[in-house]
């Protein structure tokens, strides 16, 4: 991006020292001046609104979300970039939703039999998916039903040890947890899971 600010229509040489000066020169000087800052103000505001910051402008604030609205990053190398862990908490109730706008990584701990349902999925064409952290509250064994939104298509591979159609994750009172991998690159359309594993709390 090329400043739109016009630095050459100020007149440097004016005035002239020792000799009298028309005020028209400096008439022109100040609205010269006045239309650069104006732009400048502009060209400021947008980039405040639309560039990547590690902190917030006007408060030196680090706490800073950077919503790159769909743009597309590429050719570039990165050193560390850590998932936020999305915690939803307990689940006491049939009907639960797991937005993927919440980020890449979310767990859950069932408190009774549950249906989990995925939403938000990106747009068809790229990959969505969420890694889902199920746990239990140990006083009973409790099943997780996953669905998806919008009669979306749940496959898993052929070896899955929470079962088929429907697809459920059984959660025991052994201390364990499992992890779900769920993704998709048709918007939602057709939703994959893989059963990572089954860890241990303890």
């Amino acid at each position: 991006m090329t400043s739109a600010i016009n630095y050459s229509a100020i007149n440097t040489s004016y005035p002239v020292a020792g000799q009298d000066n028309n005020s028209q020169g400096f008439r022109d000087n100040f609205t010269a001046i006045s239309s650069g800052l104006a732009i400048a103000k502009a060209e400021i505001t947008a980039l405040q609104q639309n560039s990547v910051i590690v902190q917030d402008l006007a408060t030196s604030s680090t706490t800073v979300v950077n919503n790159l609205l769909g743009s597309t990053v590429s050719n570039g190398l990165y050193s560390q970039f850590n998932p936020v862990v999305y915690n939803i908490g307990n689940i006491t109730s049939s009907g639960t939703l797991i937005n993927i706008n919440n980020g890449p990584v979310q767990q859950v701990r069932l408190t009774a039999n549950a249906t989990i349902t995925f939403q938000n999925w990106g747009a068809s064409g790229s990959y969505s998916a969420v890694r889902l952290i199920i746990s239990g509250d140990q006083a009973s064994s409790r099943t997780a039903t996953l669905a998806t939104v919008n009669s979306g298509i749940m496959r898993t591979a052929t070896v899955w040890t929470g079962g088929t159609s429907p697809i459920t994750v059984v959660i025991g009172t052994n201390n364990l947890f499992e992890v779900i991998e769920a993704w998709t690159v048709d918007g939602g359309a057709h939703v994959y899971l893989k059963n990572v594993g089954e860890y241990s709390l303890v």
